[in-house]
């Protein structure tokens, strides 16, 4: 069986061979030669091209045998690798390559129902977490805690929070195109909601916050908006000890989020954005965890909003997001 499968694999190489003969043979006759010398030449040729095909042949035995093992494989659910060597049979390879595609299909779903699974899970985790979070904080509210003592242990109660929704917006990154919701939004009123979330930090750290006033509209997602909005204050009150923080937005709609903190290294800014990448600062501030900037960037991009990070050392932080896009037709 197998060296019939040989030979039709090898059908053209044969036939070109029996063309080359038939015209060698007709030229040897032409000049005189016997057919019985004619029929020598073709026992002796025939002989030559069986000596020389078996390696080839041991080659393609080989390497059937490998693929037939990896068939045998997959169907498994354990594929192997496959060597080199010589040319495979088409159905084989095709038969194959659908068993191994159908593995892959398998291996992909399992993991995105086990993505699921860890979604869900850190979702319920949050959820309950919040619960004994918001008792402490009725606690700090009552009065029971020294007000030298409750101011700061409410800062470090802000943050556990934040980090918490850092996480969930971690997890969801994976799924955001299906929670997108692109419409046209105003911008200083989702400006202003970040500002209030982030105030009890501002007055405990007696910073200003100018949030000028614009009427800009422009087409987004308002709650991931807000997200990055937050991610970009949360940095700013971090690496921010004087000053203040301004919010404003140009005709141009170019949105500004400029504060008078420690600045950026040069040497961290163009990094500043990748995942876990805490740079200088964040070796400073040891709570740092290099996923805010990445997970601004990773919105943003979603959005299809470019933004850009300027900063100077001692002076302070800018980042401009470049909401310009034309307006959906209308119908």
């Amino acid at each position: 069986m197998l060296f019939f499968r040989y030979i039709f694999d090898r059908r053209r190489v044969l036939l070109c061979g029996l063309l080359l003969f038939a015209a060698l043979s007709g030229l040897m006759l032409l000049y005189g030669l016997s057919v019985s010398q004619v029929g020598y030449c073709a026992l002796i040729a025939l002989t030559l091209a069986t000596v020389m095909s078996v390696p080839d042949f041991v080659r393609y035995r080989r390497a059937v045998q490998r693929l037939r093992a990896v068939k045998r494989s997959a169907s498994q659910g354990f594929p192997q690798p496959l060597g080199p060597g010589g040319t495979l049979p088409y159905e084989l390879l095709i038969e194959t390559a659908e068993l191994l595609r159908a593995r892959a299909a398998g291996l992909e779903s399992r993991s995105l129902a086990r993505q699921e699974e860890l979604m869900d899970y850190y979702t319920l985790w949050v959820h309950q977490v919040k619960t004994p979070l918001s008792a402490m904080g009725l606690i700090l509210q009552s009065g029971s805690i020294p007000p030298e003592d409750a101011g700061a242990l409410h800062q470090e109660l802000f943050k556990i929070e934040r980090y918490m929704e850092m996480l969930l917006g971690y997890l969801r990154l994976h799924s955001i195109s299906s929670d997108l919701r692109i419409e046209l939004c105003p911008v200083r009123p989702i400006a202003s909601k970040a500002v209030k979330k982030f105030a009890s930090q501002f007055i405990y750290k007696k910073l200003s916050v100018d949030l000028e006033d614009f009427d800009n509209q422009v087409i987004t997602d308002e709650k991931w908006l807000l997200f990055v909005l937050e991610q970009l204050l949360s940095n700013a009150a971090k690496y921010t000890f004087s000053g203040g923080i301004t919010i404003s937005m140009s005709g141009d709609d170019v949105l500004s989020v400029a504060d008078t903190g420690i600045g950026i290294d040069p040497a961290d800014l163009p990094r500043v954005c990748e995942r876990g990448f805490t740079g200088q600062n964040g070796r400073a501030e040891r709570s740092s965890t290099g996923l805010g900037l990445y997970l601004c960037k990773a919105v943003l991009d979603k959005l299809e909003t470019p933004f850009e990070i300027r900063s100077e050392q001692g002076v302070g932080t800018t980042v401009l997001l470049y909401m310009d896009r034309p307006e959906p037709p209308r119908d």
